[in-house]
C-alpha cells in the first residue's frame, strides 16, 4: 500500500517485528496499492456518542444595578453547537463526524441505480462535515 510513501506517511502496517499492528502487512494478491480485502479495512464500529449542544446561561434578574436602568430581566448565555463525539473509532481515526450527513447519489453526475430514489443509501463523510458553532447572546427584557 501507498507506493512512493507521498508525504512520508508513517503507516503502523503488520511486520516481524510489529505484530500488533493496526493495518495488515502490504502486498499480497493483487498489488501493494490494492490489497487482497483491503476494502474491508473502511469498516468501523458504529457506535459513537454525539454531544450536539451544550448551553450555558445566567440571570442578572436579582441585580439592583439592573433595575435601576429600568430593566426587568437580562439574560447571557453561550451555546457551542456540535463540539465533540465521543467513543468512535471513525472518528478517531478520521477526525469526521460519524453521523450520517449524505446520500449515495446526491451531488453526482451518475445515478446510482438501485439506490436512486426512496432507496438511497445514507453515506458517512461523503458531503461537507459538520461545523462547530459558539453563539454568544443576551436577552434582554424592558
Amino acid at each position: 500500500m501507498l507506493t512512493g510513501r507521498r508525504g512520508q506517511l508513517d503507516v503502523d502496517y503488520w511486520t516481524e517485528d510489529n505484530t500488533g499492528a493496526k493495518y495488515p502487512k502490504p502486498g499480497g494478491i493483487l498489488s501493494s496499492d490494492n490489497p487482497k480485502y483491503g476494502s474491508t479495512l473502511g469498516y468501523f464500529d458504529a457506535g459513537y456518542l454525539k454531544v450536539r449542544a451544550i448551553t450555558l446561561g445566567y440571570n442578572f434578574d436579582k441585580l439592583k444595578a439592573v433595575k435601576n436602568f429600568g430593566i426587568s430581566r437580562l439574560r447571557l448565555y453561550a451555546t457551542i453547537q456540535n463540539p465533540f463525539v465521543l467513543f468512535s473509532p471513525f472518528n478517531n481515526e478520521s477526525g469526521l463526524d460519524p453521523e450520517t450527513n449524505s446520500w449515495a447519489n446526491e451531488n453526482t453526475a451518475v445515478a446510482y441505480g438501485e439506490y436512486s430514489g426512496k432507496h438511497r443509501m445514507p453515506i458517512v463523510g461523503y458531503n461537507t462535515p459538520t461545523t462547530r458553532n459558539f453563539l454568544f447572546g443576551i436577552n434582554v427584557t424592558f
